[in-house]
C-alpha cells in the first residue's frame, strides 16, 4: 500500500488552511462582483480610507482578531462578515475532506458549496446573483457531470442527468416567475435565480432541482411570514430568494436522492 507523505492530521490541517484562504478570496468576490469590479485588481484595500492591506493584515480570521475588527490605518470597523465567510469556507473544505476524502465527491461538493456561499451573500446584500458565479458554476457542473457521484447512474447517464437538471431548474423557475407576474402583475424573481437553478440542476440533477425549489420555497415563505410582524414588511416585499435556494441546494446535493427515495418508499410500500 502506497503511503501518503502527508498523513493525518496534517492533511486535514492543510484542507482547513486552504479553505480559509479561499474564504478570503470569496470575500473579495462577494464585495466586488455585484459592483462590476475586478476580483484581481487593485489589491485588497480598506473601503473607507483606501489604504492597502499588507499581507500580515490579511491572514484569514487571525488578522481580524489581532486588529480588533478595525482597519489598521483609519480604525474604521471591519465587518464580522469577513472572518465569518473565511471560517465558514474553512469549515466547508475541512468537513467535506473528512467526509469524502480523496473521492470525486470532495471536489464536486466543495466547488458547489463555495459557489453557494458567494451567491448567498451577494443576494443578501444586493439581491444580485452574479453571472460570473452562476454561469461559471453551471459550466463546471456540466463538465464534471461524468465524475459527479451525486448524480444518478454513471458515465453518460450522469451527463444526461446534469443537462436535464439544468434545463428543468432554469425552465421551472422561469415558468413559475412568468406565471406569477402574469397573475399578480409583479416580478416574483429575477433572471439570476433562473441561472442559479440551472447551475443547481447541473450539480444535483432533476431530483435535486425539485428538492431545492420545494425546500427553498417552504423556508422562504415561513421567513417571509415571520418578517411581517417583526419588521413591518408586507407580502408584496421582495425577499432574496437566492438566500433560501443556496442552503436548500446544498442539502439537495448531499441528501436529495435519499430523501426522494424515502418519500417514494413511503408512498409505495413494498407488497
Amino acid at each position: 500500500v502506497r503511503m501518503s507523505p502527508f498523513p493525518e492530521p496534517l492533511l486535514s490541517i492543510y484542507a482547513l488552511l486552504v479553505g480559509l484562504i479561499i474564504g478570503s478570496f470569496l470575500n473579495v468576490c462577494i464585495y466586488r462582483l455585484p459592483l462590476g469590479k475586478s476580483v484581481v485588481r487593485p489589491p485588497s484595500h480598506c473601503p473607507s480610507c483606501g489604504a492597502s492591506i499588507r499581507w500580515f493584515q490579511n491572514i484569514p480570521v487571525a488578522s481580524w482578531v489581532a486588529l480588533g475588527g478595525k482597519c489598521a490605518g483609519c480604525s474604521s470597523p471591519i465587518s464580522w462578515r469577513y472572518p465569518f465567510v473565511e471560517a465558514l469556507s474553512g469549515a466547508v473544505v475541512l468537513a467535506f475532506w473528512l467526509i469524502f476524502g480523496r473521492s470525486a465527491a470532495f471536489p464536486v461538493a466543495t466547488v458547489f458549496a463555495l459557489a453557494l456561499v458567494v451567491l448567498f451573500f451577494t443576494d443578501l446584500d444586493h439581491q444580485l446573483l452574479p453571472d460570473a458565479v452562476t454561469l461559471t458554476s453551471l459550466g463546471l457542473g456540466l463538465a464534471l457531470a461524468w465524475f459527479n457521484p451525486f448524480l444518478e447512474g454513471s458515465g453518460w447517464q450522469r451527463v444526461w442527468q446534469a443537462f436535464g437538471g439544468a434545463a428543468l431548474g432554469s425552465g421551472l423557475l422561469w415558468g413559475i416567475g412568468s406565471l406569477y407576474k402574469k397573475l399578480r402583475g409583479v416580478e416574483a424573481m429575477g433572471f439570476g435565480d433562473v441561472k442559479m437553478m440551472a447551475m443547481v440542476g447541473a450539480f444535483t440533477g432533476p431530483v435535486g432541482v425539485l428538492f431545492t425549489i420545494f425546500a427553498g420555497s417552504l423556508v422562504g415563505a415561513a421567513v417571509g411570514i415571520l418578517l411581517i410582524p417583526l419588521r413591518g414588511r408586507s407580502l408584496q416585499d421582495t425577499l432574496p430568494f437566492g438566500c433560501f435556494l443556496a442552503p436548500a441546494a446544498l442539502a439537495a446535493l448531499l441528501y436529495g436522492r435519499q430523501v426522494a427515495d424515502a418519500y417514494f418508499r413511503m408512498l409505495l410500500p413494498p407488497l
